[in-house]
């Protein structure tokens, strides 16, 4: 595949991964309207869209530095806005979030349920390794598994789990948690995402079934 097929790939993979939840700043909104441009607005008008709410989130974080929750959105969003027009002048940007992402744990690993342990556990599973970009299936379980200890109860975690335990090969462990996602109640601040993967997990779970017989 080529590079830029690639990242386009695993840019689509990680919009689907982050997690649409609300939090305390004033940044109550900052998810519900990420989750009205990304899913409800005309696609011409997205990028400028979370261009927008990107600019928003950097001027809160200017005044509140130190909220890991503000350098989640913003790693959440750049990555969204990256999805849109995928090429190789992305990865600094996704580098970058990296970046944030290990701000926003360092500051605290619980913020958001665990979103950027498993923000980061999909960079680095579905991102190119070396020397096109970092990604790294070894780090990605670790960060996996820890996203998992802190939000048990996570339809995203279980369902990006088990995509990268069938990409490994262990059928039997990714339908454990395929099944998991489609027992759990979902977030009802995110019904549209939780909706989306419990009939991915759905499909997925079919065609193991369907190998197995």
């Amino acid at each position: 595949m080529k590079p830029v097929s690639m990242l386009r790939t695993a840019l689509l993979v990680l919009l689907l991964a982050v997690p649409f939840q609300a939090f305390a700043v004033s940044a109550d909104r900052i998810g519900a309207r990420w989750d009205e441009i990304t899913y409800h607005w005309p696609k011409a008008r997205r990028e400028a869209g979370l261009t927008r709410l990107l600019a928003e989130i950097r001027a809160l974080r200017q005044r509140q530095p130190d909220q890991a929750d503000l350098l989640i959105w913003e790693a959440i969003v750049t990555v969204s806005r990256a999805s849109l027009s995928p090429n190789l002048s992305v990865l600094g940007q996704l580098k970058q979030t990296r970046k944030l992402l290990e701000q926003a744990i360092a500051l605290d690993p619980r913020a958001l349920d665990g979103a950027a342990y498993l923000t980061l556990a999909c960079l680095y599973y579905k991102l190119p390794g070396w020397p096109l970009s970092f990604g790294d299936r070894h780090k990605a379980e670790i960060y996996f598994r820890k996203a998992l200890a802190l939000n048990p109860d996570g339809i995203e975690t279980h369902y990006y789990y088990a995509r990268y335990l069938h990409d490994r090969g262990e059928t039997a462990a990714a339908r454990a948690h395929f099944e998991k996602v489609l027992q759990l109640s979902g977030d009802p601040d995110q019904p549209y995402l939780a909706q989306r993967l419990k009939r991915k997990a759905a499909q997925k779970l079919g065609r193991l079934l369907a190998s197995r017989s």
